[in-house]
């Protein structure tokens, strides 16, 4: 008996092509090309697309094993592969195959570059003037995202003091050492810039700042050089990275957006002062290792700060109405070395009560905890009665010289801050200082075995882990979930998550992320802290 076979349906070619192009929208632009190579339905689909995302790659990594041999070098390629400058402008053109049927209007262009040249510079004028011709009007509008060179947001690296010796030393020795590491920010902000001036740069052209269409706009690192007037009403975001130009300038952009919601600057040295209470509809700050700036004037309407740098002053954020300030979700990351002097401890413990009234809190230093085990921010901290999600990174080495005693304390201290406390997430990861990987200059200088040893598995079962006994009322009676990401199994970790897993009798969600390593360890460590739950979570995922 011969059996009928069911001819498939292709259902997703029946659609229309406006249909296939807006879908198609949300893949990268090289996924949305090779869409048209499935078959003749689809050839002009990729006109009907109306966002254009385009990530330079990387350089391929050279071979030095052969270096100095006749041979050196990688084999030259009889079929290179076109330009990236080409390639993005293939594909805004390529909008416009389909002569009877004309091209959406574009709603979102990113572009990122590796390294951009001075000869780049009318190639990236025609993106942005193709870009602005052919946007989408208010209120759907035009997101354009021009990254020109993949940089580091900061050159301060995170490292630790000597587990057992910071602790011990005299508060003379804290405050001198502390006080070079406050005159770092500004030099380092200076070398910055320094750098920076040294690079090719791009300026805006200045049919950008005039655009009816543009809703959301990031630029860097490039120079502004804006006109005389500046209109930009349907502006929402705003990201700047590395602009080198005079404060003045980058003041009178943020004025001239009188809908703007939400504002990143990073690297921004020529910034010090940014004077914010003009914008009543902004919601959302970042501030990342912008050193030089001194005072943020804003509005009691922001609901979502993000700072990195050194350790603010309260001065930092001021209300001009002089109201109080309520946000809702908070990120303070301290980059650069572990916070430890008490002067600069009890800043920190200041700066902590501008945000007493939060519900997210994400806390990043050099060292878990940011120092909340010394007695210095005993006094000083909030009380974070609205708090229910509490959020902590740093390092954690294996060989801590307090066998974790001072993670405990510390994360003890904001839980007993907290007593509302519903979700505690935890990052957690080695010293790189150890490895010497925070001294690297380039990839080239760093071996594939020291990052695999700055990221191993290390645990040893024969070691005795006393947790002490500590009553924390969130702990017992509020949190319902608890994260670890990073999970390594050294003594300080396996300390911190014994004492906080025999404390909550309540927990319903459990996650941990282990890191890669012997088969055999990921199981003893899942083990683990299966049994050191005092229940058995509902949901306990392992990854």
């Amino acid at each position: 008996m011969q059996v009928r076979r069911r001819r498939r349906e292709d259902r997703l070619s029946k659609l229309s092509d406006a249909t296939l192009g807006r879908i198609l929208s949300f893949l990268p632009a090289k996924e949305a090309g090779r869409a048209s190579a499935l078959s003749s339905r689809w050839r002009n689909v990729y006109a009907g697309v109306d966002a254009i995302t385009l990530e330079q790659p990387e350089s391929p990594i050279p071979d030095y094993e052969d270096y100095g041999s006749w041979s050196y070098g990688r084999p030259v390629d009889p079929n290179p592969k076109p330009p990236f400058g080409t390639t993005v402008t293939a594909a805004l053109l390529a909008r416009h195959l389909v002569p009877t049927a004309p091209a959406p209007p574009l709603r979102v262009l990113r572009v990122a570059l590796n390294h951009y040249r001075r000869e780049d510079a009318s190639t990236v004028d025609h993106w942005v003037s193709y870009a602005l011709k052919h946007a989408a009007p208010a209120p759907v509008g035009l997101e354009l995202d021009l990254r020109l060179r993949r940089v580091p947001v900061c050159s301060r690296p995170y490292s630790l003091c000597c587990a057992s010796s910071s602790r011990k030393r005299s508060r003379s020795t804290d405050a001198d050492e502390e006080e070079e590491v406050n005159s770092r920010p500004r030099r380092m902000s200076v070398s910055d810039d320094d750098e920076s001036s040294c690079w090719p740069q791009y300026t805006v052209p200045r049919m950008l700042f005039s655009s009816a269409a543009l809703r959301s706009l990031s630029l860097g690192p490039c120079k502004l050089s804006p006109p005389d007037t500046i209109s930009l009403p349907s502006l929402e975001a705003l990201l700047l990275v590395r602009v080198t130009d005079c404060e003045r300038n980058v003041q009178r952009l943020v004025y001239a957006c009188p809908r703007l919601a939400d504002l990143t600057l990073e690297a921004c040295g020529m910034v010090t002062a940014l004077y914010l209470h003009g914008n009543r509809r902004l919601r959302k700050l970042a501030l990342r290792c912008c050193h030089s700036l001194v005072v943020a004037e804003v509005n009691d309407k922001l609901q979502t700060l993000e700072y990195r740098g050194a350790v603010p002053d309260t001065s930092l954020l001021a209300l001009r109405s002089g109201g109080r300030w309520k946000p809702t979700s908070c990120m303070i990351d301290i980059c650069g070395k572990e916070v430890s002097s008490e002067k600069e401890l009890a800043k920190l413990g200041k700066f902590l009560q501008l945000l007493a009234s939060t519900k997210h809190l994400h806390l990043r230093s050099a060292r878990l905890g940011c120092g909340m085990e010394h007695d210095a921010l005993a006094k000083l901290l909030p009380a974070f009665t609205r708090l229910l999600h509490l959020e902590l990174t740093g390092l954690l080495p294996h060989d801590d010289g307090d066998d974790g005693d001072a993670a405990v304390a510390a994360v003890s201290r904001i839980l007993q801050h907290a007593p509302n406390l519903k979700v505690l997430s935890l990052s957690l990861d080695t010293d790189p200082s150890k490895e010497g990987l925070h001294e690297r200059r380039s990839w080239h200088d760093c071996k594939d075995s020291e990052f695999v040893r700055a990221h191993q598995l290390r645990c040893n079962k024969y070691e005795v882990l006393a947790a002490p006994a500590v009553t924390i009322p969130c702990l017992r009676k509020r949190v319902r979930e608890i994260n670890f990401a990073h999970y390594h199994g050294g003594r300080a970790q396996r300390t911190l998550a014994k004492f906080l897993l025999c404390n909550a009798p309540l927990l319903k969600t459990l996650y941990c992320g282990i890191v890669r390593g012997e088969l055999w360890i990921q199981d003893m460590l899942r083990d683990e802290i299966r049994g050191w739950a005092m229940n058995t979570p509902e949901n306990c995922i392992f990854d």
